[in-house]
């Protein structure tokens, strides 16, 4: 998924991928699925993750057609106007996300651990510590996520475990009740969260085992997160009932501000356990910021320039997306209507038109051979 001077193992790959997909699922979906289905956004979480097994199993059929990762494949076959637009779009699109994703961090910050600190500070640090880590590489960062797994997967399962005990089953009897139009909208809400898995389209192109796989692990990963974002939501409404859901920002921290432990150390576990959220989110983050950079530099960009320009590009979209109003809900229509199609028909299209001085080039290879 991530190569710079080598090459990150299936399982860094199965790891990275968790993050990459649980944190903002579990974070701000449940409130929208519970406004839109009711108890019913378990189904919608089922066919959506369906929907997004379907979706990498189509983007690994592109990727065997073009027999290489999406930059290879550009370069060999494709002419200057279209590499350079897909790389523009591809660009914008992760700058634009990864502003997104700063504002959500740095109000999930505020809420939960640093009310008094301002937006603007904060969202600066995040910016800064996002660009020195795909500054060091991938292959760091992925070492780093592999050793952080276990350390947050635990405490998430412990949350799990002891938010049991509040459960009522009362909230959760009222199911089939809601209607297709809802339910579709729900199913696309979560599809629309799955999308990361566009970025598989950048997997090292190994002929043979290691990419089966890769692509195997990108899966494992999924099916995972499918796994925790339905249990989260199931939970969810079951602690709080779909009703009150709908209504609150971070639905899983309040969760865990109603879990009582013994003990002092303890009495903040709440407090700890919102770590599990700042390293998925920014895990999302890094990805989105380190294709910004990729594509900053396919455009013959300096190094320091092509990871400063990026960010200081994420830190302004972060800054309008708080304090201009309307920014936000008009990027979170273009993700919903014209990003995710563009990320469905996008690679299909992208095997039209191949190069025809590539063609023939291969075409005269077979002939000799």
């Amino acid at each position: 998924m991530y190569v710079e001077n080598g090459k990150i193992s299936s399982r860094q790959t199965f790891r990275l991928y968790v993050f990459d997909l649980m944190g903002i699922a579990t974070l701000l979906l449940p409130p929208y699925l519970a406004k839109l289905c009711g108890v019913d956004g378990v189904w919608a979480i089922c066919i959506g993750s369906f929907l997004g097994f379907v979706y990498l199993f189509y983007l690994n059929f592109i990727m065997k057609k073009m027999d290489s990762d999406l930059m290879t494949f550009l370069k060999r076959e494709k002419g200057c106007f279209a590499r350079v637009l897909t790389e523009t779009l591809v660009g914008a699109h992760c700058i634009f996300t990864a502003g997104f994703l700063v504002n959500v961090f740095t109000k999930l910050m505020q809420h939960s651990l640093v009310q008094e600190i301002s937006y603007e500070l904060i969202s600066l640090v995040l910016v800064v510590m996002a660009a020195y880590a795909v500054s060091g590489g991938i292959e760091c960062r992925a070492r780093v996520y592999e050793v952080l797994f276990w350390l947050v997967l635990i405490p998430y399962v412990a949350m799990v475990l002891a938010s049991i005990r509040n459960f009522e089953i009362r909230y959760v009897e009222e199911i089939f009740i809601t209607g297709p139009e809802k339910l579709g909208k729900g199913i696309y809400l979560v599809f629309l969260l799955v999308t990361p898995l566009f970025f598989s389209l950048f997997l090292l192109r190994d002929k043979g085992k290691e990419y089966g796989s890769m692509v195997k692990s990108v899966a494992r990963a999924l099916g995972l997160t499918a796994v925790i974002l339905l249990g989260s939501y199931v939970l969810l409404v079951g602690n709080f009932g779909a009703r009150s859901l709908a209504t609150m920002d971070f639905p899983i921290v309040t969760l865990m501000s109603t879990i009582q432990f013994e003990g002092n150390f303890l009495k903040r576990m709440d407090a700890l356990m919102v770590a599990v959220w700042i390293f998925t989110l920014f895990a999302l983050l890094n990805l989105h910021l380190h294709y910004g950079v990729t594509m900053c530099k396919e455009m013959k960009k300096s190094k320091l320039i092509s990871v400063v320009l990026p960010a200081l590009a994420v830190y302004v979209v972060a800054y309008g997306f708080q304090y201009i109003s309307g920014v936000l809900n008009l990027f979170l229509d273009y993700y919903a209507y014209v990003a995710v199609p563009l990320m469905v028909v996008g690679p299909a299209l992208l095997l039209v038109g191949r190069n025809t001085k590539t063609a023939r080039k291969e075409e005269i290879v077979n002939e000799q051979g």
